[in-house]
């Protein structure tokens, strides 16, 4: 069997690494000790057969057979230990005391048997000696130096007055010592004095490394603290700033906070618009019924005005606290103690994070400049999601009034148009050359404007969340691709533009609306041959790959600079030498058909070369 230890690591966590190493060295003691009493045997025989020593041969080897025997016991009982869970070191610190007590007995013996007060085998005491002052306290060890002198001066006092008999070593020692009195006292002088001065200068280097060790353990604790604590104050950050919603940002950081710092609860209020009074914005661990108080008003609480200023302000005992502006309630909520930080943002405050303690005296300095730090970085991730809760209100006032005009802009250019077309009709008379032509611009323009303001309407009704678009259902994309390339066919001849198709014999499914896949690739196609010059090419293909739909739409037409491909798909934008070709243009049309393919869960890329041509890809799931 062996002796079982939890990893050390974990040992060091629950413990004192002095007691670990109790363990550890009584399970090495118990290892030695089988070297010790096979040799007590093997070296009496050895003494006996090729020394000629006559030693009490019978006696040593029972002695030795003795010591392998509760050598047994001890190893199995420290089996039988966990060396670091709670309670098994009060075990293992019992059974060194057993240990050291059982091998000065066999120690005793051994030296009655070898000779007494003459036996050399005396200074085995000295290594047992230094094991003590390593496995026990300074006062046991001091107890079984006492313990050592007296089984010495016991044993020699019974073998001088006879009461034991003398067993000499005999041919080791050509006179008698034992009963003579001046080298029996001054044995035993020598050998207490070196005793207690051996346990005098171990104990003291032991209790002098005990006491670096202590400092170095507390040292590694406040590392340890102060590591666990950088640790969570980082992944709390990363959570915090992981989102820029505001009320995610505020519950993330009560509850991180809370949990770190080990308290009760945590709160932040944020300051009001008219600077004068807190209020919840989020909290955990406390009941509503707390906040039915209602907000904090900075005039009638001195705490929020001194935190408001910049400091970080503990209430020790809520009980005797005069400056809270409700403690009957905090106490009635199990609070007794409560600790507070600024939030400070670019402009001045935004608010304060408070966190609650269910017993007096319940902060020290570390949670102040912990709270402090929270406090900072929670307030940078507040005023994160507030600018971000502000861009996002602008945007949505800006679709809205885009939204606005150009709903307004539609009716009185459809007026417009319809004018138009009267009059270029002839329905309003016969016009002249001159007056048809300016009347053809006209209504060119007026239709552009009629496109810019179909587009825009799209767009902002899209991005406002006001689009009224038919629930997604199973669309077969090849008769849509098919009806959109012969929409362009006589567009494309009248450019002596070959365009061909290229599709599926079978049914590819999605999910989406026709109408708006049509719209989607109408842009492209159209794009295609608009931007193609005569006598160019315009492929478009179709098919199943990998599971999904692939479109491509390929021209041999002007194609896009590198570095304007990234600004494609933004709005309103033109690449330079599609505006030098053709003049008029939304910039629209990619954006809303991006808009419309990602809405579908479908993807486009695009892969062009100035001069050489554009290739749209649309890859669509298959259902």
């Amino acid at each position: 069997m062996e002796t079982k230890f939890l990893p050390e690591s974990a040992t060091r966590l629950s413990q004192a690494p002095v007691d670990y190493e109790l363990c550890l060295s009584l399970d090495w003691l118990c290892k030695l000790r089988w070297i010790a009493g096979a040799g007590v045997i093997v070296a009496t025989w050895l003494a006996r057969l090729a020394l000629g020593l006559n030693l009490a041969v019978v006696p040593l080897t029972l002695i030795g057979a003795g010591i392998l025997g509760y050598n047994v016991l001890f190893t199995r009982w420290l089996n039988h230990l966990t060396c670091g869970l709670s309670g098994a070191n009060i075990h293992a610190r019992t059974q060194s005391r057993a240990q050291i007590a059982a091998d000065w007995v066999a120690i005793t013996l051994l030296i009655h048997y070898s000779g007494g007060i003459e036996s050399p085998a005396i200074l085995y005491f000295f290594f047992h000696i230094i094991l003590a002052t390593i496995l026990l306290s300074g006062r046991e060890a001091y107890l079984f130096a006492g313990l050592a002198i007296a089984l010495m001066a016991g044993l020699a006092e019974l073998e001088y007055s006879g009461w034991i008999p003398h067993v000499p070593i005999e041919g080791l020692l050509s006179t008698r010592l034992y009963d003579q009195p001046l080298y029996v006292s001054s044995t035993l002088f020598f050998f207490a004095s070196a005793v207690i001065g051996s346990v005098y200068l171990a104990t003291r280097t032991t209790s002098h490394l005990r006491k670096r060790e202590d400092e170095i353990i507390a040292l590694s604790q406040d590392l340890q603290r102060a590591y666990n604590r950088l640790y969570t104050l980082y992944a709390s950050a990363q959570a915090v700033n992981s989102t820029l919603e505001l009320q995610e940002v505020l519950d993330r950081l009560t509850h991180s906070t809370a949990e770190v710092m080990g308290v009760k609860a945590c709160t932040i209020r944020l300051l009001e618009a008219d600077g004068q009074s807190l209020c919840l914005a989020s909290t955990y661990g406390l009941r509503d019924a707390y906040f039915q108080k209602g907000c904090l008003l900075v005039d009638q609480n001195p705490l929020v005005r001194e935190v408001l200023a910049g400091k970080v302000v503990a209430v020790d005992d809520i009980a005797t606290d005069t400056r809270l502006q409700y403690p009957v309630e905090a106490l009635a909520e199990g609070i007794h103690a409560m600790l507070t930080a600024p939030l400070i943002g670019h402009s001045g405050p935004l608010g304060i994070i408070r966190v609650y303690c269910d017993k007096p005296q319940c902060f020290s300095e570390d949670d102040k400049a912990y709270l402090a730090t929270v406090a900072n970085h929670g307030s940078i991730a507040i005023e994160n999601a507030l600018a971000y809760a502000a861009l996002q209100n602008l945007d949505e006032a800006k679709r809205k009034f885009i939204l606005t005009v150009t709903h307004e802009l539609r009716s009185p250019v459809g007026v417009v148009r319809s004018l138009l077309r009267t009059l270029t009709g002839g329905y309003a008379g016969a016009l002249t050359k001159v007056q048809a032509d300016m009347l053809n611009r006209a209504l060119r323009r007026t239709d552009f404007l009629q496109t810019l303001i179909d587009d825009l309407l799209d767009l902002a009704a899209g991005k406002a969340g006001l689009r009224m678009d038919e629930p997604p259902q199973p669309v077969d994309l090849v008769p849509i691709v098919a009806q959109v390339v012969e929409r362009h066919t006589i567009p494309a001849d009248e450019k002596h533009i070959t365009l061909t198709l290229e599709t599926s014999s079978t049914p590819l499914m999605t999910m989406g609306v026709a109408g708006q896949f049509d719209r989607a690739f109408n842009n492209l196609v159209a794009n295609a041959i608009k931007y193609t010059p005569e006598g160019g090419r315009v492929t478009v293909t179709l098919q199943a790959v990998e599971g999904q739909a692939r479109l491509t739409v390929s021209d041999t037409g002007i194609g896009i600079p590198e570095e304007v491909q990234a600004h494609l798909f933004e709005e309103f934008y033109r690449a330079p030498n599609a505006k030098a070709q053709v003049k008029e243009g939304t910039g629209l049309g990619l954006v809303i058909t991006k808009d419309i393919l990602t809405r579908y869960g479908c993807m486009i890329r695009l892969k062009s070369a100035v001069g050489k041509g554009t290739t749209f890809t649309v890859t669509c799931p298959l259902t």
